[in-house]
Parts: structure tokens; C-alpha cells; sequence
């Protein structure tokens, strides 16, 4: 089976394990960020918010992994907001998310008129699709389109792969999108391993880059909460590693605020994953990949 590789802009994702890192994806200007002023306007602290893309960035440079921007918008005015000022102060990749299909084709215009529809995610197909969506796809054209393969009726591995074949492989060759990445939809805490299943049923099936984003159902877990917030943390890690381990290369960890703590925990798994990758399977590895830069980390963050 080929292994599909999705390029958006500096990054590319996909391919067999280890040859290159996953895609750590963190979500801002979410809903109740502390940063958003007004959701529906697009008024945010701009400082605070350029402080958290450069501190993202930072990590993802010092620890050799590849991160992304879940951008999120609540309307047209705010994704016309919040995208520049993204895309003006990193080059890592910008997932288009929203709830109302007008807000992602509005991402996608804007996307468009900055030039940078490379390195952006349409986030995402679905169920509910609209045509509307779908002629905007034919016209600006993203980086990558997402996905979400959970069948409800089916959420077995072999259901969504089924999902994916008869619902929207259709949909993607009308829209002219050969590899999609795939979202295999979790639905609480324990969900997390049959995405696991998923991912890897998905990667060998089709080839197509998969994931999660697992982040959604963690900080649910009650009992985690009555433990303490860092307990919150060290399984939001596992599941990082876990769905890594099965070959995911989307990983949605949540909020941005967690960059730095996730790019270590990522960056200490690829160092597993390359060198086998490397000696194994004789891959050359990014030359900025973690096993290389993961053992430098002292120059970048020295102790306090």
C-alpha cells in the first residue's frame, strides 16, 4: 500500500512511521479563549495571542517535532481576523475550523487572498457537508482536506473504513482531493484505543494520513479533574504517544496553551520512532527531526 504524504507549506505528514515526526496540532482562539475579546467580531488580545504562536513555535523548533494551528472561528468577520495574524507570525500550518459551513468557506477566501492555501487544513468534510463547501473546495484548493471517517452506526475500524470508501471517496474525487487526512472521531476516554484501531486500519487500507484529536475526550475524565490537573496532563501524554505509536500523524492535543509541555512529550517519542526508523528502515530522517535535536535542548531551554 502506498503511503500518501501531505505537504503544507514547511511540513509534510504521512508516510511510514518514524520517517518523519506526526503533526502536533493545538487549537487557538477556541471557544471561551481568555485571549477573545468578542468571538463573533474577531477581537483578541494581540499580544497574548503572538506570545503563544512564538512560544508554539519555539517548542516545535527545540524539540524537532511539527506542530499546527487549529484556528478556530466563530464567524466570517473572526476567521477574516484571526487568520493573517496567524499566518503573519508563523509559517507552521493553519487548520480552517469551524462550526457554520459559511465561516469555513470564508477561511478558505481569506486563506486564499492571503496566498498561503498551501499550508492550510479544510476542517472538515463531514456528514453535514454543503454544497456551497464543496464548490468553494473546487475553487480554492487547501493544502488538505480533513475528514471525520466515525460512522456512528459503525465505529469499528472496518466500518469506518467502509464509511470512508462509499460516503466520501465520492465526495473527494468530485472535489479532486486524491488523499484526505483522516479524523477518526473519539468519543470519550476508553474510544481513544478503538481510534487507535482505526488509524492503523486506515493507514493500511488506504494509505491516508490519520489521527485523532484526543485532547476532546481527556479533559472529560472526571476522575483525572479530582486528581489534579497535571494527572489531566500525564494522560493526555499517553494518548499523544499511544495514537502515535499506531501511526497516527495528526495529533490533536488541545489547547495551545500545553505547546511546550506536548512538544517534549512528542519530541521524546520521535526520538524512538526515527532511530528505529533510521537504522531499521534506513530512512533518512528531517534534518531537524527530534532525534537530533532533542538532545540539544539545553541550549534552548536552560534550567531556571
Amino acid at each position: 500500500m502506498e503511503r500518501h504524504e501531505i505537504t503544507l507549506g514547511d511540513v509534510t505528514i504521512g508516510g511510514p512511521l518514524g520517517s518523519r515526526t506526526g503533526l502536533l496540532v493545538g487549537s487557538i482562539f477556541y471557544d471561551n479563549h481568555s485571549i477573545v475579546a468578542d468571538a463573533f467580531s474577531g477581537e483578541f488580545d494581540r499580544d497574548r495571542a503572538g506570545a503563544l504562536i512564538q512560544r508554539a513555535d519555539k517548542a516545535a523548533a527545540a524539540h524537532g517535532v511539527q506542530m499546527a494551528f487549529d484556528v478556530i472561528a466563530a464567524s466570517p468577520e473572526a476567521v477574516a481576523a484571526f487568520l493573517p495574524f496567524v499566518a503573519e507570525r508563523s509559517n507552521a500550518p493553519m487548520m480552517i475550523n469551524a462550526s457554520e459551513a459559511e465561516v469555513r468557506i470564508a477561511g478558505l477566501e481569506t486563506a486564499a487572498e492571503l496566498g498561503v492555501l498551501d499550508r492550510c487544513i479544510f476542517a472538515s468534510l463531514n456528514m453535514d457537508t454543503e454544497d456551497d463547501e464543496l464548490d468553494a473546495l473546487r475553487k480554492h484548493r487547501p493544502g488538505a482536506v480533513m475528514i471525520m471517517a466515525n460512522d456512528g452506526a459503525d465505529p469499528s475500524p472496518e466500518g469506518c473504513c467502509t464509511f470512508i470508501e462509499e460516503f466520501y471517496r465520492p465526495m473527494l474525487d468530485d472535489v479532486g482531493v486524491t488523499a484526505p487526512i483522516v479524523d477518526l472521531g473519539t468519543m470519550d476516554a476508553p474510544s481513544v484505543g478503538v481510534c487507535m484501531r482505526g488509524i492503523a486500519a486506515v493507514r493500511e487500507r488506504f494509505g491516508y494520513p490519520a489521527g485523532c484529536a484526543f485532547s476532546n475526550c481527556i479533559s472529560q475524565w472526571t476522575g483525572l479533574r479530582e486528581l489534579g490537573r497535571e494527572y489531566v496532563n500525564y494522560s493526555l501524554g499517553a494518548a499523544l504517544v499511544a495514537c502515535r505509536a499506531a501511526g497516527g500523524d495528526f495529533l490533536h492535543y488541545g489547547l495551545i496553551e500545553k505547546a511546550r509541555a506536548i512538544a517534549h512529550i512528542g519530541g521524546s517519542a520521535e526520538v524512538f520512532f526515527g532511530f528505529a526508523a533510521q537504522e531499521l528502515d534506513e530512512h533518512r530522517l528531517p534534518k531537524d527531526h527530534a532525534l537530533l535535536r532533542m538532545f540539544k535542548l539545553a541550549t534552548e531551554y536552560p534550567a531556571s
